[in-house]
């Protein structure tokens, strides 16, 4: 068979098993036998537990345990972990630091502070016993007053009594006295308030956790894109070894960063499972989502961009409130904090300042979620430029022309540290410009163009290693520490295997969540999985390559220096003796292993352009996204047709929340009212246009393939597009600013307004 070598369409090998019902779910791998968990999960927003009465429940039917929070205690269970430290950037200043890091119990005990909370936890012999059972547990509450709203939390109502003025914490970067120089000698200060939508990530799977307790050991089936860290973080929570817990993972039905952190319900099914003998699973309901999985984004932003007399930029200076929600999540202060050098974006500016404010509300925790914090700061940057272009009445491309990073400005260190390796932002926002074409406006309507450039820091994660096994019969397994959730991983890492070692992709296997199996691994996040574990995989074939023109010498009687290796065939040079792969492989006694590590020196910088057209219809706010061109640089690209999956579900998540996706709280009771999709939207395939993708590759000269990493760049650049494009059609009417989302109401009573 034809080897499938870097750069080709290789269709996803993963599909068909997907496409004919035999993947492997969670929800498919119970176990006969398991008891089942039922969450009780506090109705109020903030509210003292009095009393939690069980007895009713525990004498249902089929009920075999009860579990409250003092039964955790009691146990010396340890609650959710968070960060200890905030990451600190090149001129943060060493005072940065957490003002309070609360405990996050499994369950809730003394006081619930979002609705959705765990409570208790009922346990039976089946999903149905242990839910009917659930209701019988009573639960005594004395209600709180309660703070939702990111900008009233300071002087809302305390969330912790520890933190009366709900800071978690405060944090810095940049230099702040040559921002504030720049602003204060600058022609032009422009000004913007922007806000970040909270957003429900409403993954095709829902949440759940399988835990069994043997042998002195604990074994969770979960879905996760960490299965490591979480193994790791488990070990904390029970204080054993973690040699002493195996984590394994399936097929996963979407994550896009929610599913790293630990959560309370993985905690509970392990305990109750030690304590009853027996496995335990919980699979969440999508009423549990609404309420109690980690949510994302929500923040509120005040920018300020200077400018001297041309209009060149001179300084940009961010103020940000950032929601971390009750309970600060095992990641819930990197998205606000760590990825904030996207802010600097694709041009020159001189001075930076970004100073961020994490506060508590009474709402489910925020976590990191595709981008985890570039897509913020891109968003903030680029409103705040086409803003400035209105106000000081130049277009915005010409603003953007002056503006933008040169490539023989290359290597560039930005002010918030990041030293961008290659990049050509003029060439892009032309190629760009060049390849959109649009249809026709409807007569009638406003039509607007919007206009976002992105540059992410991306696989950064460390080091990554890659383990092939080469067995007798000549097929090799890869065992490698990330983690698909539907990225295509097994088609990717098979496909760049088959060109490093000269057999065709289906001679791969990808073995990946399995923390027995795979002896180490980063997991998958900020677009790393192959930009880190595809060069460590590399190397593992190179490895295993010298170590088969070992046996070749061997079996040919030759010296191994003598010897190439080329399309599957071991040959020496000048002779005509040669031994194929198979011939060589069936030779083994036994599988041959082979090992690769590698560690980045520094991140990667995707970078791109993205140009949206919408029409408006001005008499009733309703609008439609026409057209979409993305122009993007990711490097090497290993299979086109993985990476425009990518870019496609990227740019919908990124119009979602832009259009129409919120978490929608009651101000005065912090009751979630977007509890199910009859009140959350979602985009669907109709809400969109073909998108234009097009790819502009310069590989990375820091990586030995060339490759960027892909994941989050359409997700980056799609809210700022999208809103520009709005803005850009609604401006004549005198509209000057709309915050995300812009639903038809939205857009029509921005309209109503500007008209008054």
């Amino acid at each position: 068979m034809e080897r499938n070598a870097i750069g080709q369409g290789l269709r996803r090998s993963e599909d068909a098993r997907f496409l004919t019902g035999s993947g492997r779910f969670l929800a498919d791998l119970v176990p006969a036998g398991a008891a089942w968990a039922e969450i009780v999960r506090s109705p109020h927003a903030h509210a003292d537990i009095v009393s939690v009465a069980t007895d009713a429940a525990r004498a249902a039917p089929g009920v075999l345990a009860v579990l409250t929070g003092a039964d955790l205690a009691a146990s010396g269970i340890g609650g959710v972990p968070a960060d200890e430290k905030l990451i600190h950037l090149p001129g943060t200043p060493e005072d940065v630091a957490f003002s309070f890091r609360p405990p996050f119990p499994a369950l809730a005990s003394g006081r619930a502070r979002f609705v959705g909370e765990p409570v208790a936890m009922v346990v039976a012999e089946t999903a149905e016993a242990a839910a009917a059972a659930a209701e019988l547990v009573a639960a005594d509450y004395r209600e709180r007053p309660a703070v939702a709203a990111t900008e009233a939390a300071q002087g809302g109502a305390a969330v912790w009594d520890e933190a009366p003025d709900n800071v978690c914490f405060r944090w810095q970067a940049g230099d702040a006295a040559a921002a504030q120089a720049a602003i204060a000698a600058a022609a032009h200060v422009v000004r913007l308030r922007v806000r970040n939508n909270r957003v429900h990530v409403g993954a095709l799977e829902t949440r759940g956790a399988i835990g069994s307790f043997a042998g002195g050991r604990f074994h969770l089936a979960t879905g996760t894109q960490m299965p490591h860290g979480l193994r790791d973080a488990l070990a904390g929570v029970f204080g054993v070894d973690k040699s002493a817990v195996h984590v394994t993972v399936a097929d996963v039905g979407g994550s896009f960063g929610i599913r790293n952190a630990l959560c309370p319900e993985q905690i509970l099914v392990l305990f109750a499972s030690r304590m009853l003998g027996r496995p335990v699973a919980w699979l969440g309901s999508r009423a549990d989502g609404f309420l109690s999985d980690y949510q994302a984004r929500d923040n509120v932003a005040d920018v300020e961009l200077a400018l001297d007399a041309d209009l060149r930029f001179t300084a940009l200076r961010v103020r940000t409130l950032a929601a971390i929600g009750a309970h600060l999540a095992p990641k819930g202060a990197l998205s606000p904090t760590a990825n904030t050098p996207a802010l600097a974006g694709v041009y020159a500016l001189p001075a930076i300042h970004v100073a961020v404010t994490g506060v508590f509300t009474n709402t489910a925790p925020t976590e990191v979620y595709r981008g985890a914090g570039r897509p913020e700061a891109v968003n903030l940057v680029e409103r705040a430029v086409d803003h400035a272009a209105r106000e000081l009445g130049i277009d915005r491309l010409e603003l953007r022309r002056r503006n933008l990073l040169a490539p023989a400005a290359m290597p560039y260190r930005t002010r918030l540290g990041l030293l961008y390796d290659s990049g050509d932002f003029p060439g892009t926002l032309a190629d760009a410009l060049a390849r959109h074409a649009p249809p026709p406006a409807p007569r009638g309507w406003l039509r607007g163009r919007g206009i976002a450039h992105y540059c992410e820091r991306v696989a950064v994660l460390g080091a990554e290693n890659a383990w092939l096994e080469l067995r007798p019969d000549g097929r090799v397994t890869l065992l490698v520490g990330t983690m698909s959730n539907g990225q295509g991983h097994q088609t990717a890492y098979a496909q760049l295997l088959a060109d490093r070692l000269g057999i065709a992709a289906d001679m791969i296997e990808v073995v990946q969540g399995d923390t027995d199996r795979i002896p180490s691994g980063g997991g998958t996040g900020g677009s790393a999985s192959l930009a880190i574990g595809g060069q460590a995989a590399a190397l593992a074939a190179a490895d295993l390559i010298a170590k088969l023109t070992e046996r070749a010498g061997e079996a040919l009687e030759a010296a191994a220096p003598d010897i190439a290796y080329a399309d599957g065939v071991f040959r020496v040079a000048g002779t005509d003796l040669s031994i194929a792969w198979h011939a060589l492989a069936a030779r083994l006694p036994e599988a041959l292993s082979a090992h690769g590590m590698w560690k980045p020196s520094g991140p990667s910088f995707p970078n791109g352009c993205h140009v949206a057209e919408v029409d408006v219809d001005p008499e009733t706010g309703a609008w439609r996204l026409a057209a979409y061109t993305m122009v993007h640089d990711f490097g090497t690209v290993v299979n086109p047709l993985l990476l425009e999956g990518q870019l496609q579900g990227g740019v919908a998540q990124g119009f979602g929340q832009a259009a129409m996706e919120q978490v929608v709280h009651d101000p005065e009771s912090a009751q979630p009212l977007t509890g199910s999709w009859m009140d959350y939207a979602m985009p669907r395939a109709d809400d969109l246009p073909g998108l234009s993708l097009v790819s502009r590759p310069t590989p990375s000269p820091l990586h030995p393939l060339g490759i960027k990493g892909a994941g989050e760049a359409g997700a980056a650049g799609a809210p700022p597009a999208v809103m520009n494009a709005l803005l850009d059609a609604l401006a004549p009417l005198g509209v000057r600013d709309l915050d995300m989302p812009a639903t038809p109401f939205a857009v029509w009573r921005a309209i109503a307004a500007a008209r008054l």
